[in-house]
């Protein structure tokens, strides 16, 4: 059996004062955390999760992206940190971005996101194939990029043709792809506006649907906790992860473990309510 930990939107935050590092889309991100997210991103209980995570023998970690809220320096370092501690339990940690970590073309022209990270992904802005422990391939698919104002995601036909080549080369069997946009932009879960949604999502479904194998698709990015077989693609299974840290009005944070046995998975979710439990 392999045990796969999935948590994704942390949204690390730290309010930003020096004007010089305001004159972009971070403006409308500091004034959106003044006014209302540092108010349910309860980055306070990071040390309960890392208590918890130390108790899950986790064979892999998996984490979905915004690990930020603007991608300040100041976040990254908190974000950074937090990984660190979580990779003191010997787990392998793979991780893609999200559209809060490349929040800004600035961040993504200083290469904030690989400095900090980069000795956990291959190549920046490329799809990348593994093998998690118990043999399992894992696609990992970049789907974040900069926006001026929205917070809409892409995959380009370039990262489509490469993901394309992996998939033919990946050994038959289960396959989990890791992103951190849903192929699926409504469920009865959630609702994405266009503004919100994957550019191009339909390529990629299209893309992993006809393989024709089961596939296990993790995301983040809609805060809320998610389980559907995908209507015109059955074999795939998509899997949305609850932010973290969130405390919100029927979004309580949370994460999710999946144990793999063989070809078959079970899903387990968890959430925070007075601590951690799972369903």
């Amino acid at each position: 059996m392999t045990r796969v930990i999935h948590i994704t939107d942390l949204h690390f935050w730290r309010i930003v004062r020096n004007p010089l590092l305001l004159c972009n889309k971070r403006m409308l991100g500091n004034l959106n955390l003044l006014l209302r997210r540092r108010k349910y991103v309860r980055q306070e209980r990071v040390a309960a999760f890392i208590e918890q995570f130390s108790t899950l023998n986790a064979d892999v970690l998996l984490i979905g992206g915004d690990l930020t809220t603007t991608a300040t320096d100041a976040e990254y370092k908190m974000a950074a940190a937090f990984v660190d501690a979580l990779a003191r339990y010997d787990a392998p940690i793979y991780i893609t971005a999200g559209n809060h970590d490349l929040y800004t073309f600035e961040s993504l022209r200083r290469k904030r996101f690989e400095s900090y990270f980069g000795d956990r992904i291959e190549t920046p802005g490329a799809p990348r194939m593994t093998l998690l422990p118990g043999g399992a391939p894992l696609l990992i698919v970049p789907t974040a990029r900069p926006n001026f104002l929205s917070s809409r995601g892409g995959i380009t036909k370039t990262q489509l043709t490469a993901t394309r080549r992996l998939l033919e080369q990946a050994p038959d069997g289960p396959l989990i792809v890791l992103a951190h946009y849903p192929i699926l932009p409504c469920t009865d879960a959630y609702r994405s506006g266009l503004m919100r949604r994957l550019g191009n999502a339909d390529a990629l479904r299209r893309l992993l649907g006809e393989t024709g194998r089961p596939i296990l698709y993790l995301a983040g990015h809609v805060h809320v906790y998610s389980h559907i077989r995908d209507p015109l693609f059955p074999k795939i299974e998509q899997v949305t992860s609850a932010a973290l840290f969130y405390e919100k009005e029927r979004h309580p944070g949370g994460f999710t473990e999946i144990v793999c046995d063989g070809p078959e998975h079970t899903v387990y979710p968890w959430e925070y309510c007075d601590g951690w439990r799972h369903s």
